[in-house]
């Protein structure tokens, strides 16, 4: 099967004419009979019919139009498959907390690089604050942060990507003695709170759900790295306030516990500089976020001309 055929009956139907379609396509009228008799055999049913002295379409032919066009149109996409890798080039650079750049963001830049493997990628583990200076600054294309302020919006530009629950997790061990997040006015000093250093939206969540509730810990445990959390908490070393997305693997495996804790959600956002060009990867990746977020709440992101069509930009 030729792909030629196709192409030769859409261009009689839209002329109307084989005499006309033979001179467009420079074939002769012959050639352009010999792609409707093999495009009929290959379809089982006649596709034109006289009617006087013109050819038109019969009602089987009528029906075939949208399927030829999906032909043509898989075709065309697959020609130009080599083009739209070649344009996603350069460098990427793009900055999340780690909570968000280990455990939620990977599936999303597997499906970047699988469709622009040529880009360069650039990863910055960043607190939401940094992220939002490192946008202003020019040194990213793309952040995500969890807390956006009002005075941010001046020259960036967000998009609400996530809600994601927070619970107090322990390990499974720990569970068993763990005391009730529920209730009010209690001092622990059998483990300490491990938690990020101020400022952080993570732990400005933590300090204030304790002072609500008058909870206090005689220990703490500070650190940067959402990881290193995780792994002191799944070896028994205290109780740390995390992102479920975070979490997700160790609690299907049994290795972590959600401390019983009044409900709390934290939202994440993407955003952009208003004035930093956009390029082709960026817009990729935008798009893909976009899908992703389901374009639900947030700011429009902003788009140069030219770019309407770019998913963000609706």
């Amino acid at each position: 099967m030729e792909l030629k055929i196709f192409t030769t009956f859409r261009t009689i139907v839209r002329t109307g004419s084989f005499t006309k379609a033979a001179r467009l396509l420079s074939y002769t009228p012959s050639t352009i009979t010999f792609h409707i008799a093999q495009l009929e055999k290959l379809t089982g049913v006649p596709l034109f019919e006289k009617s006087g002295r013109r050819m038109v379409l019969t009602k089987a032919g009528e029906a075939l139009i949208p399927y030829v066009d999906e032909v043509l149109a898989a075709a065309n996409k697959i020609k130009n498959f080599q083009y739209g890798i070649a344009a996603y080039q350069g460098t990427l650079t793009v900055g999340a907390p780690e909570s968000l750049l280990c455990f939620r963001l990977p599936p999303l830049l597997e499906r970047l690089h699988a469709h622009a493997p040529r880009v360069d990628l650039r990863l910055r583990s960043l607190t939401s604050r940094d992220v939002v200076a490192a946008l202003s600054d020019g040194q990213l294309d793309v952040g995500f942060a969890y807390a956006i302020h009002e005075r941010d919006k001046e020259n960036l530009a967000f998009r609400a990507f996530e809600e994601s629950p927070v619970h107090f997790y322990t390990s499974a061990a720990t569970a068993a003695w763990c005391p009730d997040f529920r209730e009010q006015e209690m001092e622990i000093n059998e483990m300490p709170l491990i938690t990020m250093p101020r400022p952080g939206e993570i732990r400005q969540m933590a300090d204030d759900y304790l002072r609500r509730r008058g909870i206090s810990f005689t220990n703490m445990i500070e650190l940067r790295s959402t990881q290193t959390i995780i792994n002191l908490v799944e070896n028994d070393m205290g109780i740390g306030l995390l992102p479920d997305h975070a979490v997700r693997e160790r609690m299907a495996l049994g290795r972590l516990t959600a401390a019983q804790s009044d409900p709390m959600t934290v939202t994440s956002y993407y955003g952009i500089h208003r004035n930093k060009w956009r390029s082709p990867a960026m817009n990729l990746f935008l798009e893909i976020l976009g899908e992703e977020s389901g374009n639900s709440g947030g700011e429009e992101l902003p788009c140069d001309e030219g770019d309407a069509d770019a998913a963000g930009c609706r």
